[in-house]
């Protein structure tokens, strides 16, 4: 008896060799749709160079040598600078049974005219959804909006911190401009509460500069590379992030997983993992405002924060588990196959 053949899907995304939030979402999707389709990760890089924290199989990356690598698949492309080569490939190239879904996974201002998008467009967030719709203009009917979804690795439900006279924070990103680690120690050394701690966990382009002037101070510290966050989140009272640019940050759903609440600004889709008044507190731009709202909470009422920690916690699982995003895609591919 003949046996169907498997539908043949490749993702692709800009660098494999650095670690990165888009990259781990292409893995988590990866890993969770390969035992219905036959599942391979495509891009330029040689094997032997992709970081070795993915934990790609060999047998499951192809190191792109020709557009016909592309012929017959379903492209799932996790980065804007990539959409457009593999738009021109499949036009050029007559790639006719390609079919092609971009995955955007952040909130853009430049680049409108230069912008390639396919028929079939995922967004990650709400906020994501309008950007495509009102900057790039791109129809309500091409854009499916799956949020990003995590396993759910805490066994052990919301373990609330208990009442302390030193509020954590943990800020977790890699440590460049544009998530603002340096611009937050200069606004904001100097004026906290003794009592009010951030550190800052990850790597990137300021870390070493982050890591110096974070020892001058009382109230920040540059934890560097964390393997384990699963451990770390515990220890911390709040997560928070005041990036100038975000999608659908998977370090807050980490933080919700565990009952913490969030501190965050009104960028990307912080505002849907972190509702404000629920489980959330929305950061002001003002640095003033902010220092204000960082030193108040210190008297933040206990039984709100325990409210608020439970929250997180059910908001994770309402929304942003691992198999409802997997789920989600699925019936994504088998619908545009059809």
């Amino acid at each position: 008896m003949r046996t169907m053949s498997k539908i043949k899907v490749l993702s692709i995304t800009t660098d494999l060799t650095r670690f990165g939030g888009a990259q781990k979402v292409l893995l988590d999707v990866h890993n969770g749709i390969k035992k219905d389709f036959d599942s391979k990760i495509i891009g330029r890089h040689r094997y032997e160079d992709l970081h070795p924290k993915y934990r790609i199989k060999e047998n499951e990356y192809i190191q792109l040598e020709s557009p016909t690598d592309l012929r017959n698949a379903i492209i799932l492309v996790h980065a804007r600078n990539v959409i457009p080569f593999i738009v021109l490939f499949k036009a050029v190239f007559l790639l006719r049974k390609t079919k092609i879904i971009y995955i955007s996974h952040n909130v853009y201002n430049t680049y409108r005219y230069f912008t390639l998008f396919p028929k079939n467009i995922v967004s990650i967030s709400n906020k994501v959804t309008k950007n495509l719709k009102t900057y790039f203009g791109r129809q309500e009917d091409d854009i499916c909006l799956i949020y990003n979804g995590i396993r759910d690795t805490n066994s052990k439900g919301v373990n609330i911190p208990v009442s302390t006279d030193k509020i954590k924070i943990l800020y977790p990103a890699r440590v460049n401009n544009v998530k603002r680690q340096l611009e937050i120690v200069e606004k904001l050394e100097g004026k906290l509460s003794r009592d009010i701690e951030i550190h800052f966990a990850g790597i990137g382009d300021d870390y070493e500069k982050l890591a110096e002037v974070c020892n001058a101070t009382n109230n920040f510290k540059a934890l560097g590379f964390v393997e384990n966050m699963d451990s770390l989140i515990p220890q911390y009272h709040y997560l928070m992030l005041y990036s100038h640019q975000e999608g659908l940050p998977i370090a807050l759903l980490e933080g919700i997983m565990y009952g913490r609440p969030l501190l965050v600004n009104d960028i990307g889709g912080n505002l849907e993992i972190g509702k404000p008044g629920v489980n959330a507190i929305e950061l002001h731009s003002d640095w003033n405002i902010l220092q204000k709202q960082l030193n108040d909470l210190k008297s933040f009422e206990y039984s709100k924060y325990r409210e608020m920690c439970m929250e997180s916690r059910k908001l994770f699982l309402d929304k942003f588990q691992y198999s409802t995003m997997i789920d989600n895609y699925k019936h994504l591919i088998y619908k545009i196959n059809n």
